[in-house]
């Protein structure tokens, strides 16, 4: 994900990388700038120009959802962009030598940066979240034969001078387009199940991951039974594991058999999707590590929600909730009031409080669902009633 600056910071990036590199060779002097060829002017400086000359779509990502989608939902693609630099050159008084030595430091500090890094893109460019995008991007070399060279600096309508290309893909902007977050399905068929096929292994397995109340997602605080086979063992330690932790959370279990142990989602947990495993000890074999399943675990909305939320007109209305657990900085946080997902500003430290700017929306009744990487909070307190309902006190009042 990328804002509409994405370009222009990407371009920044490459023009401190690159002035870093003519400046390792040539010294402070010389200095990296971003100029259309023909607007580069004699100068006694030493200079090398970072040009874009072309962006151009990525077909291969020109249909891939937005990354803050779920399945079932819609959203408007991100726009994949590959950008095309031009890196030239120029030295006092035409002199080749010098400007050999400037090409020659550009390229060694390119061939050191295969890649723009998050921490190349966050330092050049704070202003964008580019750095925030899943997709990494790439520095290739770009080889240009005789008529495109002879094409590109007749356009230019400047005197030739010694150039490499490079392509950087994939810049991927945002659309402006808020997509369509549908709600929960409250029922499917007569239970929702299909059939179910179990088999015997020869370790430990954890087949089935259950949450309580027939929630797809636990809540910190949360008794979640993990179901299987070879479960048993005198020393039962669950492990939680998340993208977001260093290392695993060791949790002792609430309750443990062959067949099913309970234990409780700890605070330390956070949220989003990651997965749990159990290591059973035996004085015969020592610890066993049974495979690793599936676990999401849902933010939940602690702060009161506010009775109306003025968003029916412009300006926008800015509404702040906080929850539990803290959102982790570099995670993705979205409020979908109905059906319309709201991005939270880009999180950069750890934070219990959020703040979103809704609206403008049509006045009417919303429920609220907070979503961080991919997992929302609880809208049906308990999926187990029937017909099961969301909660009432999950919804604001849009005036």
């Amino acid at each position: 994900m990328s804002d509409a600056r994405a370009i222009e910071a990407v371009t920044e990036t490459l023009r401190t990388i690159v002035d870093a590199g003519v400046k390792r060779v040539a010294g402070a002097g010389a200095h990296a700038i971003t100029l259309p060829p023909h607007e580069v002017t004699a100068s006694n400086d030493l200079r090398i120009n970072v040009f874009l000359y072309q962006a151009e779509i990525d077909g291969a990502l020109r249909n891939t959802d937005p990354i803050s989608a779920v399945p079932g939902e819609q959203g408007q693609p991100s726009l994949p962009l590959i950008l095309h630099y031009l890196i030239t050159p120029y030295a006092p008084n035409a002199d080749d030598i010098q400007a050999h030595r400037l090409l020659g430091g550009a390229l060694q500090a390119l061939h050191s940066h295969p890649e723009l890094t998050p921490a190349d893109l966050a330092d050049a460019a704070p202003y964008s979240d580019i750095s925030r995008q899943v997709e990494s991007v790439r520095v290739c070399w770009q080889p240009l034969e005789e008529k495109d060279i002879y094409s590109l600096w007749s356009t230019f309508q400047a005197p030739y001078r010694v150039s490499t290309a490079f392509e950087l893909r994939v810049v991927l902007i945002d659309s402006a387009t808020a997509g369509q977050a549908a709600l929960p399905v409250l029922r499917r068929g007569s239970d929702g199940r299909g059939p179910v096929v179990s088999a015997t292994v020869g370790y430990p397995e954890i087949a089935e991951v259950l949450p309580p109340r027939g929630q797809p997602s636990a809540l910190t605080g949360d008794q979640v039974r993990l179901a299987g086979t070879g479960l048993g063992a005198p020393a039962v330690t669950v492990l939680l594991n998340h993208p977001r932790l260093a290392a695993p959370l060791r949790v002792p279990p609430d309750t443990a058999t062959g067949t099913e142990v309970a234990f409780t989602v700890p605070a330390a947990m956070p949220a989003g999707l990651g997965t749990v495993a159990l290591a059973l000890s035996t004085p015969a074999t020592g610890e066993q590590v049974s495979n690793e399943a599936a676990i999401a675990v849902g933010p939940q909305i602690t702060s009161p929600l506010p009775a109306t939320v003025p968003a029916a007109s412009h300006p926008p209305a800015t509404l702040t909730l906080t929850c539990r657990p803290n959102v982790r900085a570099g995670q993705h946080a979205v409020l979908l009031v109905g059906g319309t997902p709201v991005a939270a500003p880009p999180v950069t430290a750890d934070t219990s409080s959020l703040t979103f700017t809704v609206g403008p929306l049509a006045a009417g009744r919303y429920p609220l669902r907070l979503r961080v990487d991919g997992v929302d909070s609880r809208l049906i307190a308990d999926r187990t009633t029937v017909p099961p309902a969301y909660d009432p006190t999950q919804a604001v009042t849009v005036t």
